[in-house]
């Protein structure tokens, strides 16, 4: 154990020697407690100084985002962010000055235009006015009114004189993007049918454009793709997890420290073992275990000899360096693979 923790602090040989020393429990006192707890804390911190540039190389990672499209009738991907809701459709709309196709498409987002549709309405709220019933879909529930008008585009009060009829005016319901998230159905909406979608619901990608899309389009041609944004390789929670293991590494490296001060003998000595000091301590003790044949033995055949030697290195409580103790009447029965692996290490 002690040539694990001086000179191979963070290695997976370490670990299992670390492990072998948490599971030898010995008797149930309270100093052998806190050796198991100093172990299980030398074992902890190991593995987490092991694992942590594996940690560290992960959260450099980044993965690319994606994003709602749906394809348009031309084949060209428009954000999901972009699609606007028809509030009318001015089929007509080449009878105004400002407009040269039809047929005009009004979105929620223009509130120019909505007003003016709204203003060119009201005109036609009139019990009085007479209506043809064969001109197409008309303005909401009525039809196309057999009555001269006026359209102001602008708000800005100039108004165009339109002769009879009245402009072809479609209204659709705009609440379909609040209620509806896109490739997934609702749970709290009910949902009308396909048909009565196509009638209520439009759409579009440009403000004052000629081009509808109905919700049933949207749906079938919506999908998710990679955007041309990057974005971190981990989420929140994880960088929340590494900083708790930071937070408990700390504390396990404050208190075995602050338990070195207050009762290691060696440490309130001045005598604090490092590099050199532990290389002469060690050596001295493995000479002293195996004789002057240490000198010639490969480094294998090394292992072999100090694992099964019995010995133990500890520091006698009437000295202050690291010496060789007898440990072979712990080891003299092999027994099970259970109690090999419970009796703890030795070097």
């Amino acid at each position: 154990m002690y040539a694990a923790v001086a000179f191979e602090t963070t290695t997976l040989g370490t670990l299992g020697v670390l492990g072998k020393e948490v599971l030898n429990f010995g008797k149930g006192t309270w100093r052998r407690f806190f050796r198991w707890l100093a172990m299980l804390s030398m074992l902890l911190s190991t593995a987490y100084a092991l694992s942590f540039p594996t940690l560290m190389a992960a959260m450099t990672g980044y993965i690319t985002t994606y994003e709602p499209y749906v394809e348009d009738y031309e084949h060209n991907l428009i954000e999901w962010s972009k699609i606007k809701e028809v509030v009318y459709v001015v089929h007509d709309s080449t009878r105004l000055v400002d407009y040269d196709r039809s047929p005009l498409v009004v979105t929620s987002d223009d509130e120019v235009l909505m007003k003016a549709v709204d203003a060119y309405i009201s005109q036609f709220k009139d019990d009085g006015v007479q209506y043809h019933a064969d001109d197409g879909p008309g303005i909401g529930n009525f039809f196309v009114a057999n009555e001269t008008s006026e359209f102001d585009a602008s708000g800005d009060g100039q108004s165009v004189k339109l002769p009879a009829p009245s402009l072809n005016i479609t209204e659709y319901d705009s609440n379909f993007l609040q209620n509806h998230s896109p490739g997934e159905e609702p749970y709290d909406v009910e949902l009308p049918s396909s048909e009565v979608r196509a009638d209520r619901f439009a759409f579009a990608f440009e403000r004052a454009g000629n081009t509808l899309y109905n919700s049933t389009y949207l749906r079938e041609k919506g999908s998710c793709k990679p955007s041309e944004e990057y974005q971190w390789g981990f989420s929140y929670i994880f960088l929340f997890m590494v900083s708790i293991f930071n937070f408990i590494w700390t504390c396990i490296m404050v208190g075995m420290w602050l338990d070195t001060r207050r009762a290691s003998r060696m440490y309130k000595s001045g005598r604090r073992p490092g590099l050199i000091r532990s290389i002469m301590d060690y050596s001295a003790a493995v000479r002293e275990e195996l004789g002057v044949e240490a000198e010639s033995l490969e480094e294998d055949e090394l292992r072999k000899r100090v694992r099964e030697s019995g010995g133990a290195l500890v520091v006698p409580k009437t000295e202050l360096r690291v010496r060789r103790a007898d440990n072979s009447e712990l080891q003299e029965s092999k027994g099970s693979w259970k109690k090999s692996l419970t009796s703890g290490s030795s070097f």
